[in-house]
Protein backbone atom coordinates (compact mmCIF):
# COMPACT_ATOMS: atom_id res chain seq x y z
CA UNK A 1 0.00 0.00 0.00
CA UNK A 2 3.07 2.34 0.38
CA UNK A 3 4.17 2.44 -3.05
CA UNK A 4 0.53 3.54 -3.63
CA UNK A 5 1.04 7.35 -4.43
CA UNK A 6 4.20 6.63 -6.28
CA UNK A 7 2.44 4.28 -8.71
CA UNK A 8 -0.77 6.74 -9.22
CA UNK A 9 1.94 9.75 -8.99
CA UNK A 10 3.96 7.62 -12.36
CA UNK A 11 0.92 7.08 -14.40
CA UNK A 12 -0.50 10.66 -13.91
CA UNK A 13 2.60 11.48 -15.13
CA UNK A 14 3.16 9.22 -18.10
CA UNK A 15 -0.72 9.64 -19.49
CA UNK A 16 -0.34 13.23 -19.05
CA UNK A 17 3.61 13.34 -21.11
CA UNK A 18 1.63 11.33 -23.64
CA UNK A 19 -0.52 13.55 -24.16
CA UNK A 20 1.76 16.20 -24.55
CA UNK A 21 3.57 14.28 -27.30
CA UNK A 22 1.21 13.03 -29.33
CA UNK A 23 -0.39 16.79 -29.63
CA UNK A 24 2.77 18.54 -30.51
CA UNK A 25 5.47 15.68 -32.44
CA UNK A 26 3.20 12.72 -33.48
CA UNK A 27 3.73 13.85 -36.91
CA UNK A 28 7.40 14.45 -36.48
CA UNK A 29 9.04 11.65 -34.36
CA UNK A 30 8.37 8.24 -35.45
CA UNK A 31 8.36 6.86 -31.90
CA UNK A 32 5.48 8.89 -30.99
CA UNK A 33 3.12 8.12 -34.15
CA UNK A 34 3.84 4.68 -33.31
CA UNK A 35 3.06 4.98 -29.44
CA UNK A 36 -0.28 7.17 -30.35
CA UNK A 37 -1.54 4.52 -33.26
CA UNK A 38 -1.87 2.19 -29.98
CA UNK A 39 -5.52 2.24 -28.64
CA UNK A 40 -5.00 3.81 -25.08
CA UNK A 41 -7.91 2.45 -23.27
CA UNK A 42 -5.68 -0.66 -23.07
CA UNK A 43 -4.15 1.32 -20.28
CA UNK A 44 -7.41 3.13 -18.58
CA UNK A 45 -7.91 0.03 -16.22
CA UNK A 46 -4.36 1.10 -14.61
CA UNK A 47 -5.68 3.90 -12.73
CA UNK A 48 -8.94 2.34 -11.91
CA UNK A 49 -7.06 -0.68 -10.43
CA UNK A 50 -5.20 1.67 -8.33
CA UNK A 51 -8.80 3.16 -7.21
CA UNK A 52 -9.93 0.02 -5.97
CA UNK A 53 -6.81 -0.76 -4.38
CA UNK A 54 -7.06 2.64 -2.65
CA UNK A 55 -10.62 2.12 -1.63
CA UNK A 56 -9.78 -1.24 -0.16
CA UNK A 57 -7.07 0.28 2.02
CA UNK A 58 -9.52 3.12 2.84
CA UNK A 59 -7.09 5.93 1.46
CA UNK A 60 -10.05 8.05 -0.10
CA UNK A 61 -7.72 10.93 -1.23
CA UNK A 62 -6.04 8.09 -3.38
CA UNK A 63 -8.92 6.95 -4.59
CA UNK A 64 -10.44 10.26 -5.99
CA UNK A 65 -7.32 10.86 -7.06
CA UNK A 66 -7.06 7.70 -9.38
CA UNK A 67 -10.65 8.12 -10.68
CA UNK A 68 -10.02 11.78 -11.40
CA UNK A 69 -7.02 10.72 -13.80
CA UNK A 70 -9.26 7.35 -15.43
CA UNK A 71 -11.76 10.65 -16.25
CA UNK A 72 -9.42 13.15 -18.27
CA UNK A 73 -7.21 10.22 -19.63
CA UNK A 74 -10.67 9.18 -21.13
CA UNK A 75 -11.49 12.36 -22.25
CA UNK A 76 -7.72 13.61 -23.36
CA UNK A 77 -6.96 10.33 -24.41
CA UNK A 78 -9.45 8.27 -25.74
CA UNK A 79 -11.24 10.92 -26.81
CA UNK A 80 -14.43 11.34 -25.32
CA UNK A 81 -16.89 14.31 -26.56
CA UNK A 82 -19.50 15.56 -24.06
CA UNK A 83 -22.99 16.42 -24.97
CA UNK A 84 -23.38 19.82 -26.09
CA UNK A 85 -25.17 22.24 -28.11
CA UNK A 86 -24.79 21.72 -31.93
CA UNK A 87 -22.71 24.60 -33.15
CA UNK A 88 -25.54 24.81 -36.40
CA UNK A 89 -28.77 24.29 -34.06
CA UNK A 90 -31.74 26.95 -35.38
CA UNK A 91 -28.80 28.71 -37.77
CA UNK A 92 -30.43 29.56 -41.10
CA UNK A 93 -29.03 28.32 -44.27
CA UNK A 94 -29.59 24.98 -45.75
CA UNK A 95 -29.07 21.63 -44.58
CA UNK A 96 -27.01 19.45 -46.45
CA UNK A 97 -26.33 15.98 -45.13
CA UNK A 98 -22.70 14.16 -45.82
CA UNK A 99 -21.82 10.45 -45.07
CA UNK A 100 -18.09 9.78 -45.68
CA UNK A 101 -17.10 5.66 -45.60
CA UNK A 102 -14.17 3.29 -45.94
CA UNK A 103 -15.26 0.66 -48.24
CA UNK A 104 -12.53 -1.99 -47.19
CA UNK A 105 -11.42 -3.12 -50.55
CA UNK A 106 -15.10 -2.13 -52.31
CA UNK A 107 -16.50 -4.66 -49.56
CA UNK A 108 -19.10 -2.80 -49.16
CA UNK A 109 -22.69 -3.98 -50.88
CA UNK A 110 -23.00 -0.90 -53.27
CA UNK A 111 -27.58 -1.82 -52.75
CA UNK A 112 -27.25 -1.47 -49.12
CA UNK A 113 -25.08 1.33 -49.19
CA UNK A 114 -27.74 3.39 -51.75
CA UNK A 115 -30.38 2.13 -48.86
CA UNK A 116 -28.59 4.15 -46.31
CA UNK A 117 -28.07 7.22 -48.24
CA UNK A 118 -31.78 7.30 -48.87
CA UNK A 119 -32.71 6.23 -45.17
CA UNK A 120 -30.06 9.23 -43.52
CA UNK A 121 -31.58 11.76 -46.73
CA UNK A 122 -27.59 12.29 -47.89
CA UNK A 123 -26.89 14.70 -50.05
CA UNK A 124 -22.85 13.78 -50.53
CA UNK A 125 -20.93 10.54 -50.49
CA UNK A 126 -17.30 10.40 -50.11
CA UNK A 127 -15.94 6.34 -50.15
CA UNK A 128 -12.52 5.17 -49.51
CA UNK A 129 -11.05 2.11 -50.73
CA UNK A 130 -13.49 1.78 -53.40
CA UNK A 131 -11.45 -0.34 -55.43
CA UNK A 132 -10.76 -4.41 -54.93
CA UNK A 133 -7.61 -5.33 -54.01
CA UNK A 134 -7.53 -7.08 -57.99
CA UNK A 135 -7.83 -3.35 -59.02
CA UNK A 136 -10.75 -3.91 -61.38
CA UNK A 137 -12.95 -1.09 -61.75
CA UNK A 138 -16.30 -3.32 -61.68
CA UNK A 139 -16.76 -2.11 -58.10
CA UNK A 140 -17.49 1.58 -59.64
CA UNK A 141 -20.17 0.21 -62.27
CA UNK A 142 -21.93 -1.33 -59.61
CA UNK A 143 -21.91 1.59 -57.58
CA UNK A 144 -23.85 3.75 -60.42
CA UNK A 145 -26.12 1.22 -60.58
CA UNK A 146 -26.98 1.67 -57.47
CA UNK A 147 -27.31 5.25 -57.66
CA UNK A 148 -28.76 6.40 -60.49
CA UNK A 149 -29.66 10.41 -61.09
CA UNK A 150 -26.09 10.76 -58.80
CA UNK A 151 -22.96 12.18 -60.68
CA UNK A 152 -19.77 10.14 -59.35
CA UNK A 153 -16.56 11.31 -59.95
CA UNK A 154 -13.33 9.19 -59.34
CA UNK A 155 -9.76 8.67 -58.83
CA UNK A 156 -8.17 5.72 -58.32
CA UNK A 157 -9.42 4.49 -54.67
CA UNK A 158 -11.82 7.43 -54.19
CA UNK A 159 -14.91 7.77 -54.81
CA UNK A 160 -17.43 11.19 -54.67
CA UNK A 161 -21.29 10.93 -55.35
CA UNK A 162 -22.93 13.82 -55.30
CA UNK A 163 -26.94 14.41 -55.39
CA UNK A 164 -26.25 18.24 -56.20
CA UNK A 165 -25.00 19.47 -59.46
CA UNK A 166 -21.12 18.66 -59.71
CA UNK A 167 -19.39 21.23 -61.44
CA UNK A 168 -15.89 20.28 -61.69
CA UNK A 169 -13.58 17.62 -59.99
CA UNK A 170 -9.73 17.15 -59.97
CA UNK A 171 -6.90 15.76 -58.31
CA UNK A 172 -4.21 17.12 -56.30
CA UNK A 173 -1.04 15.03 -56.44
CA UNK A 174 1.29 15.04 -53.23
CA UNK A 175 4.58 17.19 -54.02
CA UNK A 176 6.57 14.07 -53.10
CA UNK A 177 4.64 10.73 -53.76
CA UNK A 178 1.89 9.21 -55.88
CA UNK A 179 -0.70 9.73 -53.26
CA UNK A 180 -3.49 12.51 -53.89
CA UNK A 181 -6.98 13.55 -52.89
CA UNK A 182 -9.81 13.91 -54.84
CA UNK A 183 -11.62 17.66 -55.25
CA UNK A 184 -14.97 17.81 -56.53
CA UNK A 185 -16.92 21.22 -56.90
CA UNK A 186 -20.75 21.04 -56.01
CA UNK A 187 -23.38 23.66 -56.43
CA UNK A 188 -25.61 23.95 -53.53
CA UNK A 189 -28.11 26.74 -52.73
CA UNK A 190 -26.48 29.36 -55.18
CA UNK A 191 -22.43 28.81 -53.83
CA UNK A 192 -19.84 26.40 -55.08
CA UNK A 193 -19.02 23.82 -52.00
CA UNK A 194 -15.60 22.46 -52.43
CA UNK A 195 -15.69 18.14 -51.53
CA UNK A 196 -12.03 16.87 -50.50
CA UNK A 197 -11.86 13.27 -50.65
CA UNK A 198 -8.80 11.42 -48.94
CA UNK A 199 -7.32 8.54 -47.11
CA UNK A 200 -4.43 8.57 -45.94
CA UNK A 201 -1.70 5.80 -45.06
CA UNK A 202 -1.49 3.72 -42.05
CA UNK A 203 1.62 4.17 -39.95
CA UNK A 204 3.05 0.81 -41.15
CA UNK A 205 3.19 -0.95 -37.98
CA UNK A 206 3.48 -4.26 -39.09
CA UNK A 207 5.36 -4.55 -42.61
CA UNK A 208 3.65 -4.33 -45.53
CA UNK A 209 4.92 -7.19 -48.82
CA UNK A 210 7.02 -4.27 -50.29
CA UNK A 211 7.87 -3.26 -46.84
CA UNK A 212 9.29 -6.75 -46.01
CA UNK A 213 10.52 -6.80 -49.95
CA UNK A 214 12.81 -3.49 -49.24
CA UNK A 215 13.86 -4.21 -46.14
CA UNK A 216 11.93 -1.20 -44.30
CA UNK A 217 12.53 -0.99 -40.82
CA UNK A 218 9.88 0.13 -38.26
CA UNK A 219 10.93 3.67 -38.47
CA UNK A 220 11.96 3.91 -41.95
CA UNK A 221 8.19 2.48 -42.46
CA UNK A 222 6.68 5.30 -39.74
CA UNK A 223 8.98 8.14 -41.12
CA UNK A 224 8.29 7.33 -44.88
CA UNK A 225 4.45 7.36 -44.14
CA UNK A 226 4.85 10.53 -41.70
CA UNK A 227 5.93 12.41 -44.67
CA UNK A 228 2.69 11.79 -47.11
CA UNK A 229 0.56 13.16 -43.83
CA UNK A 230 2.67 16.25 -44.03
CA UNK A 231 1.91 16.55 -47.60
CA UNK A 232 -1.53 16.28 -46.82
CA UNK A 233 -1.14 19.31 -45.11
CA UNK A 234 0.38 21.47 -47.14
CA UNK A 235 -2.04 20.24 -50.17
CA UNK A 236 -5.44 21.22 -48.12
CA UNK A 237 -3.63 24.44 -47.41
CA UNK A 238 -3.27 25.38 -51.14
CA UNK A 239 -7.02 23.91 -51.19
CA UNK A 240 -8.26 26.34 -48.97
CA UNK A 241 -6.43 29.17 -49.66
CA UNK A 242 -7.74 28.53 -53.57
CA UNK A 243 -11.42 27.43 -52.53
CA UNK A 244 -13.72 30.17 -53.02
CA UNK A 245 -16.19 29.20 -50.78
CA UNK A 246 -17.02 26.56 -48.26
CA UNK A 247 -15.27 23.59 -47.80
CA UNK A 248 -15.48 20.21 -46.94
CA UNK A 249 -13.14 17.71 -46.15
CA UNK A 250 -13.71 13.71 -45.46
CA UNK A 251 -12.21 10.44 -45.50
CA UNK A 252 -9.92 8.29 -43.50
CA UNK A 253 -7.22 10.12 -42.21
CA UNK A 254 -5.94 6.88 -40.20
CA UNK A 255 -4.89 8.85 -37.19
CA UNK A 256 -6.58 9.69 -33.90
CA UNK A 257 -8.10 13.02 -33.32
CA UNK A 258 -5.42 13.45 -29.84
CA UNK A 259 -2.66 14.05 -32.81
CA UNK A 260 -0.92 16.56 -34.13
CA UNK A 261 -2.54 15.86 -37.67
CA UNK A 262 -5.65 17.05 -36.10
CA UNK A 263 -4.32 20.37 -34.47
CA UNK A 264 -2.71 21.02 -37.69
CA UNK A 265 -5.98 20.47 -39.33
CA UNK A 266 -7.48 23.03 -36.75
CA UNK A 267 -4.88 25.76 -37.28
CA UNK A 268 -5.47 26.04 -40.87
CA UNK A 269 -8.67 27.25 -40.09
CA UNK A 270 -10.85 23.54 -40.03
CA UNK A 271 -13.22 22.79 -37.96
CA UNK A 272 -13.78 18.75 -36.56
CA UNK A 273 -17.70 18.31 -36.99
CA UNK A 274 -17.85 15.38 -34.43
CA UNK A 275 -16.06 18.12 -31.84
CA UNK A 276 -18.73 20.41 -32.55
CA UNK A 277 -21.81 18.23 -33.29
CA UNK A 278 -21.08 14.90 -32.25
CA UNK A 279 -21.51 13.37 -28.23
CA UNK A 280 -19.59 10.35 -26.57
CA UNK A 281 -16.25 8.13 -28.46
CA UNK A 282 -17.54 8.70 -32.38
CA UNK A 283 -15.35 5.26 -32.67
CA UNK A 284 -15.47 4.45 -36.66
CA UNK A 285 -12.95 1.81 -36.42
CA UNK A 286 -13.31 -1.34 -36.09
CA UNK A 287 -17.01 -1.77 -37.10
CA UNK A 288 -17.50 -5.13 -34.75
CA UNK A 289 -15.99 -4.04 -31.83
CA UNK A 290 -14.45 0.23 -32.08
CA UNK A 291 -11.73 1.29 -30.24
CA UNK A 292 -10.60 4.72 -32.59
CA UNK A 293 -11.80 7.59 -34.38
CA UNK A 294 -9.86 7.59 -37.60
CA UNK A 295 -12.36 8.54 -39.99
CA UNK A 296 -13.04 12.40 -39.84
CA UNK A 297 -15.30 15.06 -41.44
CA UNK A 298 -13.92 18.92 -41.27
CA UNK A 299 -15.73 21.85 -42.66
CA UNK A 300 -14.82 25.77 -43.40
CA UNK A 301 -18.11 27.13 -43.82
CA UNK A 302 -20.92 24.34 -42.70
CA UNK A 303 -22.23 24.46 -39.30
CA UNK A 304 -22.55 21.08 -37.32
CA UNK A 305 -25.70 20.04 -36.05
CA UNK A 306 -25.45 16.83 -35.97
CA UNK A 307 -22.61 14.18 -36.43
CA UNK A 308 -22.44 10.11 -35.61
CA UNK A 309 -21.20 7.02 -36.57
CA UNK A 310 -24.14 5.52 -37.74
CA UNK A 311 -24.55 1.52 -36.28
CA UNK A 312 -25.02 0.04 -39.77
CA UNK A 313 -22.09 -3.01 -40.43
CA UNK A 314 -21.19 -1.90 -44.21
CA UNK A 315 -17.23 -3.07 -44.12
CA UNK A 316 -14.72 -2.67 -41.22
CA UNK A 317 -15.16 0.78 -41.27
CA UNK A 318 -18.43 2.57 -39.35
CA UNK A 319 -19.85 5.37 -41.73
CA UNK A 320 -19.61 8.84 -40.56
CA UNK A 321 -23.06 10.68 -41.27
CA UNK A 322 -22.51 14.30 -40.92
CA UNK A 323 -25.68 16.80 -40.52
CA UNK A 324 -24.41 19.95 -41.62
CA UNK A 325 -26.11 23.88 -41.92
CA UNK A 326 -24.50 25.54 -45.14
CA UNK A 327 -24.83 29.65 -44.38
CA UNK A 328 -26.13 31.76 -47.03
CA UNK A 329 -23.81 33.20 -49.48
Amino acid sequence: MAALPALSLTFALLALGWGLLARARSEMWWWVAALDAVPPQVLLPVPLLLAWWALRGRRWVWAGVNVLVAAAFTAAQVGVVLPHGPSGTGASGTPLRVLTLNTDFAGTDPARLAALARRERVDLLTLQEALGRDREAGYEVRVRAAFPGWTLTRHDELLTLSRRPVLASRVITFPRSPHAVLLTRVWVAGQTVTVVNTHLPTLGLLPSASDTRLGRSLPQRVTRRLSVRRDFVEVVERVLRDAPGPVILAGDLNAPPRGELHARLRALGLTDTFQAGGAGFGFTHHARFGHSRIDSLWTRGPLAERVTPLPDRLSDHRALLAALRLPAP
